[in-house]
Order: C-alpha cells, then structure tokens, then sequence
C-alpha cells in the first residue's frame, strides 16, 4: 500500500471539502472504504499528516475538524538601509555596510537622485 498516495488523497479531500475542513471521523470512514483498509491504518496515516503539519486538527462548536493549516507567516526580509554616499545620492544596502568604502563592491542598489521615494516616514 503506498501511504504518499493515501496522504495525497486526504488531501485532496480536505482541499475540497466545505470550508477546507471536514470531521476525522468522516475523514477515516471514507478513505478506509475507498482502499478497503481498517480505519486504524487511515487514522494512522492522518496522524502522520498531523505531525507533518500538512493538516492541522481544530475546534469549531460543537465539533472537531481536520483542516489546512493557515498559511504560515513570511520571514522579513533581511534588514536593510538607506545610504547617501559622498555625492549624496541614495543607495539601498543591507544594514551595517561601511558607508565610506565602495557601496557597489558591497552590494548595495543605487537608487539614482537625491530623493528616496519609499522611506518610513512617506
């Protein structure tokens, strides 16, 4: 029996359900019909799921569901500055870079003019 396909199929059957979520027990009854298996392997395989955090368990009164996780939040970006260099002009660099050595060299993006469009206080 091949469990990726089993995974795959639950899902699958999640991401189609009503509101992305649907009860376990529903969950297992179905899956275990459909490959003809005893609901302890399919409970088994949704536990594996849970631990993956491919799916998520919730509560919803009056029931519990399994569900798709919510998206996990983005990591920032790296944490970056605005630099003038000895002409004035902008440039945009990762903080911390020596503003008296080549800005280019340390790879920082000239923004061209004596105006930054998109600082915090715009």
């Amino acid at each position: 029996m091949n469990f990726e396909q089993i995974k795959e199929d639950i899902y699958d059957i999640v991401m189609h359900s009503e509101h992305m979520r649907i009860r376990s027990n529903d969950l297992e009854k179905g899956v275990s019909h459909k490959y003809g298996m005893h609901r302890y392997v399919v409970a088994e395989v949704l536990k594996d799921m849970l631990e993956e955090e491919r799916l998520v368990f919730s509560y919803r009164d009056p029931c519990s569901y399994v569900e798709i996780p919510p998206a996990k939040p983005q990591r920032a970006a790296r944490p970056m500055e605005v630099v003038r260099d000895k002409n004035g002009d902008c440039w945009l660099c990762d903080k911390g870079v020596d503003p008296e050595k080549d800005l280019k060299e340390q790879g920082c993006w000239q923004c061209g003019g004596q105006e930054m469009p998109f600082t915090r206080q715009d």
